[in-house]
């Protein structure tokens, strides 16, 4: 099934187990670390934070950090404690600039677990729509900066998740495809 998606500069996107994805994309497998050793493995459990400025809910929120012994200048993993859904509508993220990103991802379901969650690399050539009741984490640029496009349904309600809290486990999200 394919979709034509005008507003998001008419690139055609094909409908998968209630994800709108193109050609350029792959599946990645984030690992599970254990929530004590990210935590006190870095200066006075500080480290290098993954933050994103939005315009939709207005204001910045930390999604995520980089292992403690990550190169900023060329990120493999980052790791993340929190995700989402929203029972009332569905998300669209569109790299303004064809920049690659990474998108965490589970099915649907209040029992949602720290491997249930699976990460999608996109190369930067078309955006992704996350489907009501979808777990996710806004998505992770492959580059320090870059500017998505977005739509989200206007009321916004939201359920989350705290896999360090509930399960002593953050996800190691990896940015990079092996190949």
């Amino acid at each position: 099934m394919e979709l034509l998606l005008p507003t998001l500069r008419k690139r055609k996107l094909r409908l998968l187990h209630g994800l709108l994805m193109g050609g350029g994309s792959c599946v990645l497998t984030p690992d599970m670390v254990e929530a004590s050793s990210v935590e006190t493995s870095s200066t006075n459990g500080r480290g290098t934070f993954v933050k994103l400025s939005t315009k939709a809910v207005g204001g910045d929120y930390i999604t995520g950090r980089l292992p403690p012994e990550a190169d900023t200048k060329n990120r493999k993993r980052v790791l993340t404690r929190e995700a989402n859904y929203h029972p009332d509508g569905g998300q669209v993220f569109f790299p303004q600039n064809g920049d690659a990103f990474v998108a965490l991802l589970a099915l649907p379901g209040d029992d949602v677990k720290p491997e249930d969650f699976v990460a999608f690399y996109f190369d930067g050539s078309f955006g992704v729509q996350i489907h009501a009741n979808i777990w996710h984490q806004p998505v992770y640029p492959i580059t320090n900066d870059a500017v998505f496009l977005g739509k989200q349904g206007s009321v916004h309600a939201c359920v989350a998740v705290d896999t360090a809290i509930e399960f002593n486990k953050y996800l190691s999200v990896p940015l990079k495809v092996n190949k």
